[in-house]
């Protein structure tokens, strides 16, 4: 995502670099971000350089000098390990990187307010890498341990410049105000990233994870899974006929349709690509999903007619191979339909 206007390249006499410039930067980016792991060695370092930056600076105390080459130390070795062997470790490491970086920062503020130099900004960045990859309770969670450290250390530290508590508000302030945005983006990010923009049913992403997460509690529960897999016929004459616009208004038509057909709570809807949609339907065995795809295919407007197949999970065979025994069983009923000259079924 690019905030503002890009300068005109014109302007300055180059050429417009070619498209697949803005492709690769945000494959980049999305390759970076996506692993946590990547983004805390960023952070250690960034942290690092920040302490670098200031020992030039002043003629700092043996103790507060001391403390912060070792927690300049800590954290290029914390990036060193993260860069190594980050990728193996479990999840909820990124939870005790968070609050060693707490730490970090509660040693280095203490120690630079001896110079009445600030670094306890550097508890913003801890807490804006944990609102991005913790759950929001412990994102929130750790926020608060953030703001009782920093009280400890203005209570027991150097002074600083300022007045304790006006000096606790510009940090912790500003970090309510900025976690808010973040979480705000972050969960508009996610819901863009799983939602289909037409429909606003879920996308294929959110339908794979969904899959997946549905196939364990049926393991766990015991329960019966099913998946249906629909594909609009004749939808290209429709586009012919009307224009994209008319198609789109069928598909919109289709999902509101759909939506008031499906058990709410517990069946999942998706728009998987163009004019093909999956329905996952926990709980229900083979017989009662046929009923539930016929009362999908009663729901469809006039003029569209579409295909369905109907699996139920075996228990043996892996996410994959359901959905390929479905779309098998879908495109054999398209066929026998099409030679036999149907339209809806």
């Amino acid at each position: 995502m690019r905030l503002g206007a890009a300068a005109d390249p014109e302007r300055f006499g180059r050429a417009q670099p070619p498209a697949s410039t803005d492709v690769t930067a945000a494959a980049f980016a999305r390759a970076f971000f996506s692993h946590p792991s990547r983004v805390a060695v960023g952070v250690e370092v960034m942290a690092a350089i920040a302490v670098a930056s200031v020992l030039p600076l002043r003629h700092w105390p043996s103790s507060s000098l001391a403390a912060l080459v070792a927690a300049l130390v800590v954290a290029l070795g914390a990036a060193g390990v993260r860069a190594l062997v980050g990728a193996r470790l479990p999840d909820w490491s990124i939870l005790v990187d968070v609050g060693l970086g707490n730490l970090f920062a509660s040693v280095v503020a203490a120690a630079a307010a001896s110079a009445h130099v600030e670094l306890a900004n550097l508890y913003l960045l801890v807490e804006v890498f944990a609102l991005l990859y913790l759950p929001l309770r412990w994102a929130l969670g750790q926020l608060a341990f953030a703001g009782a450290a920093y009280a400890v250390v203005l209570a027991v530290g150097p002074r600083t410049a300022e007045p304790p508590v006006v000096a606790w508000l510009s940090v912790f302030g500003t970090g309510v105000v900025v976690g808010a945005v973040v979480v705000g983006l972050v969960s508009v990010l996610r819901s863009t990233a799983r939602t289909d923009p037409l429909t606003g049913l879920a996308n294929r992403r959110m339908w794979d994870e969904r899959l997946e997460e549905e196939m364990e509690r049926s393991v766990r529960s015991g329960t019966a899974l099913s998946v249906v897999m629909v594909d609009l016929d004749g939808f290209k004459a429709v586009n012919d006929a009307g224009g994209h616009a008319a198609g789109d208004r069928v598909l919109k038509q289709l999902a509101q349709a759909w939506q008031e057909v499906v058990r709410g709570g517990t069946d999942f809807l998706a728009r998987l690509g163009g004019d093909e949609f999956g329905l996952l339907a926990p709980g229900s065995d083979e017989i009662g999903t046929r009923a539930l795809a016929k009362r999908l295919v009663d729901a469809i407007p006039e003029g569209v007619s579409a295909s369905v197949g109907v699996a139920t999970w075996n228990r043996t065979e892996g996410a994959s191979d359901l959905l390929r025994r479905a779309d098998q069983l879908m495109y054999r009923n398209k066929r026998r339909r099409r030679d036999a000259g149907h339209g809806r079924s």
